[in-house]
């Protein structure tokens, strides 16, 4: 039996469908948690009471919820990316270091607040952490190792020399 070499699409064109497949991979791991969570256990996801909500209550978290706030959360991961890789030639490091400090930060939400019970606090550590385990690896795998525009860069822009003979 032979196997198949995995090759990573380099094209920006073929990037822009799997990022795609990464955001959709995301929405429906997040969407999948909530229905375990929620039709085989029973839990009534809520999110907690946080700055500016009326009488300190908690809202109900829904599948819709879910499925925007992972979409969004997808969507800023591959903007950020993609500025990135036309910004700099580590893009895919200084991606990496920003997405991994933006889910720890983003941890503090389900930690705060009031109003929710133990339970639906570790749903929503639970959440975060799955949306950011299916994200930040396969995003960060669509990114190049090798930019290419540093490439096309080097080899199209001519250099001129100024000889003697055209200075004086």
């Amino acid at each position: 039996m032979e196997t198949m070499p995995v090759q990573r699409t380099t094209s920006p064109r073929g990037r822009w469908g799997v990022r795609l497949l990464v955001v959709g991979g995301t929405v429906l791991a997040a969407l999948g948690l909530w229905a375990v969570m929620h039709l085989a256990f029973g839990l009534d996801l809520r999110s907690p009471a946080s700055f500016g909500e009326e009488y300190g209550t908690s809202s109900a978290v829904g599948p819709a919820n879910v499925a925007i706030v992972s979409a969004i959360a997808a969507l800023a991961a591959w903007l950020l990316l993609a500025i990135l890789e036309r910004l700099t030639p580590k893009a895919r490091r200084i991606w990496l270091v920003i997405a991994l400090v933006v889910l720890v930060a983003s941890l503090g939400g389900p930690l705060s607040g009031r109003g929710i019970t133990t339970a639906n606090r570790m749903e929503l550590i639970g959440f975060h952490l799955l949306v950011g385990a299916v994200l930040i690896p396969l995003m960060f795998w669509t990114s190049p190792k090798t930019p290419a525009s540093r490439k096309r860069g080097r080899e199209e822009v001519p250099s001129i020399k100024r000889t003697d003979e055209a200075a004086a």
